[in-house]
């Protein structure tokens, strides 16, 4: 049976992926400037609900879902996130270096809510 981490992470990575999808095809990134910044919130409570679901499926250890790990682990994908933008040719704005430190942050931001929320339901068993 899925855990309700699992089921969460499910619907968040969905929603997430539908929203990027209409943003892309919208042009709403180059149009609100801000657009992005909530983006890599979701996209950090996603990549913690993630683990928590590696986790139920036994492929993540439970050791380490501590704050610590989870946040560093939330800080490589952005970084990797931020690379791949590079690479593939992302417009960039002319204030990147504190477009992607606000990345950086917020995906840090919504990793912190993310732990706490995959923490609660974790402990709601």
């Amino acid at each position: 049976m899925l855990q309700l981490t699992t089921i969460l992470f499910l619907i968040t990575f969905s929603l997430l992926a539908v929203l990027h999808t209409v943003a892309s095809k919208l042009f709403l990134y180059w149009h609100f400037w801000w657009f992005d910044i909530p983006m890599h919130a979701f996209g950090g409570i996603i990549v913690s609900l993630g683990l928590f679901t590696l986790r139920d499926l036994h492929i993540f250890p439970n050791r380490l879902l501590k704050l610590l790990p989870v946040l560093s682990i939330v800080v490589l994908i952005a970084l990797v996130w931020e690379g791949f933008e590079l690479i593939i040719g992302t417009e960039m704005l002319s204030d990147y270096f504190v477009d992607t430190i606000t990345d950086l942050c917020m995906g840090l931001l919504g990793g912190y809510i993310g732990f706490h929320v995959g923490n609660s339901l974790r402990n709601l068993r």
